[in-house]
């Protein structure tokens, strides 16, 4: 059979299917069913419907374009300043360039430019002896256990 014979009869037997078997044909339009004359909802085949494709409107998804706003983390608490007296000895004994920026209980944290690849010692308040020696030594391998473990204080 040719393909054009093959869909000729395929179309024929299609049609033949949707035909009555009475051989009369459908109305073409039917008339508008009465409330009295209609079939219960629950005997009728429910029309399938396309899944909904957009998001319910309490649904935010975000986008590259709408991207979703992230509240900043709160601020550290404020601590309050440093002893002078303290911060007078710590820069003589670690140097100009170093300052004592936080404590936390009996440790100091000392910042000899870490930033910019200088060392941050850790060291006793009572004695200003050296905990442990990080930031830029880390570098050339002379870090110490960096926080130290008494350091209970959070880390930036």
């Amino acid at each position: 059979m040719r393909p054009s014979a093959a869909l000729a009869a395929a179309l024929a037997a299609a049609l033949a299917a949707c035909t009555p078997a009475d051989n009369t044909t459908a109305p073409t339009s039917a008339p508008a069913p009465t409330p009295a004359a209609s079939t219960p909802a629950a005997s009728t085949p429910a029309a399938s419907t396309p899944a909904a494709s957009t998001p319910e409107p309490d649904e935010d998804l975000g986008s590259f374009a709408d991207p979703r706003v992230v509240d900043p983390p709160p601020p550290a608490p404020a601590q309050p300043p440093p002893d002078p007296a303290l911060a007078a000895r710590v820069q003589d004994k670690f140097g100009e360039r170093c300052k004592l920026e936080r404590s936390c209980g009996e440790l100091l944290g000392v910042d000899c430019g870490a930033a910019v690849d200088g060392p941050y010692y850790y060291v006793q308040k009572s004695d200003l002896k050296t905990v442990a020696t990080c930031g830029g030594a880390c570098m050339g391998g002379r870090c110490t256990d960096c926080p130290p473990k008494a350091w209970t204080c959070a880390t930036y």
